[in-house]
């Protein structure tokens, strides 16, 4: 099972014709002033002659997204086991990284620590959270997670500014594969009222075997319990409205009825490059602090697991209306 059995890690290798690989690492200060998203990326393209490695930055209150270039032989990856990665004189890993970013006209260097990464259980069969899907050959587009919370320790001068983050908050997700799905749907946060609380939500047109079909993962991490919400779970998204200001889903299974909505309207979008075979030639607009109201019962007891209300959440909407289920 080899790399598969540890997402996390790099799953990749230089010598594919057409492949991505990056680590989305989202960090928020304590005061929430300052809301950021740090993607250090592999894209290969061995057609086109494109191949090179990458650190996209999202500034979430500004809505902006910059670009930082780097040749291919400046990536190195330091564990077979887990997100452990060099790219140029910038260092991730599972506990922080070190950052030196100076190019066109911006300049970001520091050093964080992540204080308690909350990883996703391993099962056999179920390495990550796209289960049994982890082993499944030609996927355009996989998925995992790092790290479902985690406290934050460190500073970062960013264009001249120091900014102290001790005592925010951080999550860590990843995508590997050849291309990001044609239409897809994808929020986050872990920023509610009850600390120990953090949720994901991804809903994508996945090609395979000649066909498209819906597939969909929902991860829940509440007073340290997990909830998975997915195709391969036979859970069903039962409801999915579109709406200028909002975002709402209702996904149940035989247990349990989730339900979120997220408001989207008047927000900052910052376009960030999305992988086509290996070429950043798409564009998505991404949201790092778009709010969520999100609750979870028991469909037999009626129990309210979850009532609670997110901020500094993550979205993304791609072609979304080739996702709705048909009436």
């Amino acid at each position: 099972m080899g790399k598969k059995s540890h997402p996390s890690a790099f799953q990749g290798n230089l010598s594919k014709k057409f492949y991505f690989e990056g680590w989305y690492n989202k960090i928020i200060n304590e005061s929430s002033k300052h809301i950021h998203a740090i993607i250090p990326t592999i894209a290969l393209n061995k057609k086109e002659g494109t191949s090179h490695a990458f650190i996209q930055y999202l500034d979430g209150v500004k809505a902006t997204a910059e670009y930082f270039n780097f040749p291919l032989e400046e990536f190195e990856t330091l564990s077979k086991t887990e997100y452990d990665i060099r790219l140029g004189k910038n260092h991730f890993s599972m506990n922080g990284f070190h950052i030196e970013l100076d190019q066109q006209e911006h300049k970001i260097i520091g050093d964080l620590e992540y204080i308690n990464p909350i990883t996703w259980p391993k099962k056999f069969l179920q390495p990550g959270v796209m289960g049994w899907f982890s082993y499944m050959p030609f996927m355009q587009c996989n998925h995992g997670i790092v790290s479902m919370n985690h406290e934050i320790r460190g500073t970062l001068n960013i264009d001249g500014q120091t900014v102290n983050f001790d005592k925010g908050k951080g999550y860590m997700e990843k995508d590997w594969g050849t291309s990001f799905p044609s239409a897809y749907i994808w929020t986050q946060s872990n920023h509610f009222k009850e600390e120990k609380l953090s949720f994901m939500f991804s809903l994508a047109k996945v090609p395979f075997a000649g066909m498209k079909f819906n597939g969909f993962l929902s991860a829940l991490w509440h007073d340290d319990d997990f909830y998975k919400f997915a195709t391969y779970t036979r859970a069903k998204v039962r409801s999915l409205e579109i709406t200028p200001g909002n975002l709402q889903v209702v996904i149940e299974d035989k247990k349990y009825l989730l339900e979120f909505d997220v408001a989207k309207e008047g927000l900052g979008f910052g376009l960030f490059k999305a992988p086509e075979e290996g070429v950043m030639s798409g564009h998505v607009a991404e949201s790092i602090n778009s709010k969520i109201k999100l609750k979870l019962k028991e469909k037999k007891s009626g129990n309210v697991i979850i009532d609670d209300f997110g901020v500094n959440a993550g979205l993304e909407i791609r072609d979304a209306e080739l996702l709705k289920p048909k009436k």
